[in-house]
């Protein structure tokens, strides 16, 4: 059987010989790619829920959000991106969560001035990281 693949994710699904996925999907076994790449059953519904920070239109809740200084708005914590892959038995690195939460900036706060403070100039993702998270510069 074919493993889907999106992002970090490689699913396993129930009733599979094959479980050498990291993400065990618990719901109808994927088929196929929708057009945002994401895997979908034979309904045509995505594998992945919409609270994981991978899912392209992940939405962050108010209780995981929190101010940035930089931007002067809030965003998704790092602690409350790596729970999702904490719950699901995933590893993550900080540096994997604020690129989730980058994407999360880009398609939720692009009309702020504190997204074009975050963009302008700049010529890499770590540079961007290194605006929102100056504490962590180093790590």
């Amino acid at each position: 059987m074919q493993k889907f693949k999106y992002g970090l994710l490689i699913w396993n699904s129930v009733n599979e010989d094959d479980e050498s996925g990291n993400y065990f999907w618990n719901g109808k076994p994927p088929v196929e790619y929708d057009r945002d790449g994401v895997p979908i059953d034979d309904d045509g519904m995505q594998c992945l829920p919409i609270e994981s920070p991978v899912h392209p239109s992940w939405q962050a809740n108010n209780n995981q959000l929190e101010y940035n200084d930089f931007l002067e708005f809030e965003i998704p914590s790092i602690d409350s991106t790596r729970e999702w892959f904490d719950d699901n038995f995933l590893i993550v690195s900080d540096k994997q969560c604020k690129k989730y939460i980058i994407r999360w900036i880009r398609n939720n706060r692009k009309s702020l001035p504190g997204f074009v403070k975050m963009t302008q100039g700049v010529t890499s993702l770590v540079e961007m990281m290194d605006r929102v998270w100056p504490q962590d510069e180093h790590k």
